[in-house]
């Protein structure tokens, strides 16, 4: 008997391959389309010039996060550009006969939240969204990855996209993590280790030991930074814990159907022998908390260390430290744990998640936000906004000193008008530090949840 030697990318591409277009382009059909309301309307609104209808409407699911408040007792007229973007998103949806989680839907959210939780994102999938970081739902085994609008708008009219096929990289992390080390700690060390580019050209599938007894939630979290070193697809084989988070989730197969379900799933995942372009094997047992100073994920380091010096760095690696400090106003040698703040947010689709909150609850249980610093905690969806409520997270918070906001990327872009003012010092769980990326002249420490909780009680890095 032939051992199936494909790594999972291969077999989920394999499935979804309609043509072989030539040169490494591939017509691949799309089971699952995500719709926001940034890029959203502007795809319904080609669709509607082309005149064309949607092709296949019961796979297509649309939710407001991008644009719309997080602030307490929010409604989209409080914000102009949600205040023009909804009736045209809403509209647009009926019209078509999509799925909406509008704003009063108790499954409102994140959309990279929402998939996963709702059961719309499932093992065995290809799902596009216009947004960079839908490799997130690649944690579950799908092939997932972030379109342009224009791409959405030929999704939406054929159910198919041509995509250029990339190799595949298999990264094995060994080595258990201390207890206040995540995920989140962990990307920002092979970022910064590895560099932005690393991914470039590759689908990475993440395995190991620590992949192994990682939850499903913080597997989420990894694969949504692996856009940060260059790589659009990021993949976990499913296994058992796949397997129990999907079943009985809303929109998951039932029944019979789940049976058939599970088995395909269980031939989806490499294996030992599966033939991949990249191997890579990385040691992450003792790597401590990791935080970014500069205005990349790559400009991160240890909680305890100092920014770096460009001595020793290539020609571009200087310019750009030299570019982070001078817009993040530090000096080389700096002791982060010198480094006051005046804001930390815990939320986006890297790390709004319930066992996000349950942690900073946890650290910031009795104690109260750092004077000067204005702290938010913002679910990723309803359902996790609920869940935390009833488990009194929110009061734990709110007694803190933290602001509980209503579902929403609020502060993780800004374009939603909540930013963080110029000059101004973030220590924020989302995942991008780019210039001007949390409002102009703000200033972002990308961080896990555990040390942005630590870091509004002491209103400094540590």
């Amino acid at each position: 008997m032939c051992m199936d030697k494909r790594p999972l990318f291969q077999k989920l591409w394999d499935l979804h391959t309609i043509r072989d277009m030539g040169e490494d382009n591939y017509l691949i059909a799309i089971d699952r389309c995500f719709l926001h309301d940034l890029s959203g309307p502007a795809a319904l609104g080609m669709l509607q010039k082309s005149r064309r209808p949607a092709r296949d409407p019961g796979r297509v699911f649309a939710t407001p996060d991008h644009l719309i408040l997080s602030a307490p007792g929010r409604t989209e007229e409080m914000s102009p550009l949600s205040a023009r973007s909804m009736p045209l998103f809403r509209m647009g949806c009926k019209g078509y006969g999509l799925s909406l989680f509008d704003l009063d839907s108790p499954q409102q959210g994140i959309v990279h939240v929402v998939g996963p939780e709702q059961g719309l994102s499932l093992p065995g999938m290809t799902i596009v969204c216009g947004d960079s970081h839908t490799c997130t739902h690649g944690a579950l085994g799908a092939l997932a990855w972030g379109v342009g609008t224009s791409e959405l708008y030929h999704v939406l009219a054929t159910q198919t996209l041509m995509v250029k096929k990339p190799k595949a990289m298999y990264i094995e992390l060994t080595g258990r993590l201390a207890d206040d080390v995540g995920p989140m700690d962990v990307m920002l060390y092979l970022i910064s280790t590895l560099g932005v580019d690393f991914g470039i050209g590759f689908a990475v599938e993440y395995g190991g030991e620590l992949i192994r007894n990682m939850e499903m939630e913080d597997r989420m979290t990894l694969c949504n930074l692996t856009v940060e070193m260059g790589s659009e697809y990021a993949l976990i084989s499913p296994d058992e814990k796949t397997i129990a988070y999907v079943k009985g989730r809303p929109y998951a197969p039932k029944s019979e159907a789940w049976d058939a379900f599970e088995a395909h799933v269980r031939e989806l995942p490499s294996s030992e022998e599966s033939d991949f372009d990249k191997r890579v094997k990385i040691d992450v047992s003792g790597i401590g908390r990791f935080v970014s100073w500069g205005i990349t994920p790559a400009h991160a380091v240890g909680v305890g260390a100092c920014v770096p010096e460009a001595e020793g760095l290539d020609e571009a690696q200087a310019r750009s430290c030299k570019e982070a400090c001078q817009y993040m106003d530090l000096a080389p040698g700096t002791p982060l744990s010198e480094i006051k703040i005046d804001r930390v947010f815990i939320g986006s689709c890297s790390n709004g998640r319930l066992s996000n909150i349950r942690r900073v609850a946890e650290i910031v249980e009795g104690k109260h936000v750092a004077d000067g610093v204005e702290a938010w905690v913002v679910p990723g969806s309803q359902p996790v906004k609920k869940a935390a409520e009833e488990e009194g997270l929110d009061i734990i918070l709110k007694n803190a000193g933290f602001i509980w906001g209503e579902p929403s990327c609020s502060l993780c872009g800004g374009c939603n008008g909540e930013q963080v003012a110029s000059g101004k010092r973030c220590v924020s769980t989302t995942n991008r530090n780019f210039i001007g990326r949390q409002g102009p002249g703000a200033r972002t420490h990308l961080a896990s949840p555990i040390t942005a909780a630590r870091a509004a009680l002491s209103g400094k890095i540590e």
